[in-house]
Parts: structure tokens; C-alpha cells; sequence
């Protein structure tokens, strides 16, 4: 890609989150979207095709900033993947949770689709992790359906949660949600339990007011 259409495209997924986050997700329209960047609307569609491929970017480049931050603040390692996505999960709701407008623009995403649905590829790859530190033995087959089975469970919670709404700290969140996978692949529940309380005390040492969901 050109250097133009670097910025070009750069410009429009700026824009677009802005715009997520002063108006919402539904409020937001393309057109909007592609007045405000001043580009024609046949570049929007050309970058990202639809609204919900920058939704994908959003979510997916949260993740890596907060996966980077964790790996620069723990530079002696973690014991586990449970323990690493404790900490990330902490500290990515912490952010969504703490923003009325990030929590807005969350919820009417979780309504319209799953999380599954926008962030398979690394919920796959993480909890591949779970499987391949603890030793299970599952079925590729067995391992996706538990997968369905983990998020539909959270998208229920969630949307409980803001409709409400719940007093469910993010310690709290964590602590349930993040519990639920690994129970489901038999891991040990001591384990489970020890490395969430120590996730969730490691995520509130790290610095991360500089990582931001939408603006």
C-alpha cells in the first residue's frame, strides 16, 4: 500500500472511531463516516467494506496493545496462558468498563454480534494455550464447541450485565468469566482459582493509561 493510501486509510479508521465513540455503533453511519474523513465513500467500502470490518480492527488492535503492554511489564515471564489472560482481560475491561461511551459502544456490538464472531481467530489461538500448557486431551471438534459453548455463556452474562444493570466489580468479571473455559477442559480448580487472584492483582500493577479502546 502506497504511503497515500496508508494515511488515507488511516484517516478513515481515526474517524470512524471518533465517531463510534462520541455517536455509537448504530448511530454511525458509513456515509457519516466517509464525510468527516472527506473522502469519497467508494474508499470507505474499498478499505474496510463494512462497518463491522473496522469494529474486527478495533477489538483486534486493543488486544495486541494491552498483549504488548503485558509482555514489556513482565519481563520475567508469566507461569501460564491462564495467569497472561487474566491480566489482559482485566485490564481490557477495566478500560471498556471505566468509559461510559467505550461501554455504549461494547454493548450495542455485543447485541448485534458475539465476540466470538469478531475476535475468533486470537480467542482460538488463546485458548489453544489453555490446552497446550495443561496437557488436555481434547478433539479439535470437542475444543470448538466448548469454545461456542464459553462464549455464548459470556455474551448472556454481558448483556445481563448492562441491562441490568449488574454491581459486578471488574475483579469480579474476571474472576466468573475467565474461570469458565478452563473448568470446562477439566484443568484443576485450585490452579484455576490461584493464578485468576494472582491475573487480577498483576493487571492493577501495570501501567496502561496511555492504551485506549476507542479515542
Amino acid at each position: 500500500m502506497y504511503e497515500k493510501g496508508v494515511q488515507t486509510r488511516n484517516m478513515i479508521y481515526q474517524t470512524a472511531k471518533q465517531l463510534f465513540y462520541d455517536k455509537g455503533y448504530e448511530k454511525t453511519k458509513i456515509k457519516e463516516i466517509a464525510d468527516t474523513a472527506e473522502v469519497p465513500i467508494g474508499l470507505f467500502t474499498y478499505y474496510f467494506k463494512t462497518k463491522d470490518k473496522i469494529v474486527q480492527h478495533i477489538y483486534s488492535e486493543f488486544f495486541t496493545q494491552i498483549s504488548l503492554r503485558i509482555t514489556e511489564a513482565t519481563k520475567d515471564g508469566l507461569d501460564n496462558s491462564i495467569l497472561r489472560h487474566a491480566i489482559l482481560s482485566w485490564i481490557y475491561y477495566e478500560i471498556i468498563f471505566s468509559d461510559a461511551n467505550n461501554r455504549r459502544f461494547y454493548y450495542e456490538n455485543l447485541k448485534k454480534t458475539s465476540n466470538y464472531r469478531i475476535m475468533n481467530k486470537t480467542a482460538s489461538q488463546t485458548y489453544r494455550r489453555y490446552v497446550e500448557d495443561f496437557n488436555v486431551v481434547i478433539s479439535d471438534h470437542d475444543f470448538q464447541n466448548l469454545l461456542y459453548l464459553d462464549f455464548g455463556a459470556r455474551r448472556e452474562y454481558f448483556l445481563n450485565y448492562f441491562e441490568k444493570p449488574l454491581d459486578d466489580t471488574t475483579d469480579d468479571v474476571i474472576f466468573l468469566i475467565n474461570g469458565v473455559l478452563p473448568r470446562l477442559l477439566g484443568i484443576d480448580q485450585n490452579t484455576i482459582t490461584t493464578m485468576l487472584y494472582k491475573g487480577i492483582n498483576t493487571a492493577k500493577t501495570i501501567q496502561y493509561d496511555d492504551i485506549h479502546f476507542l479515542v
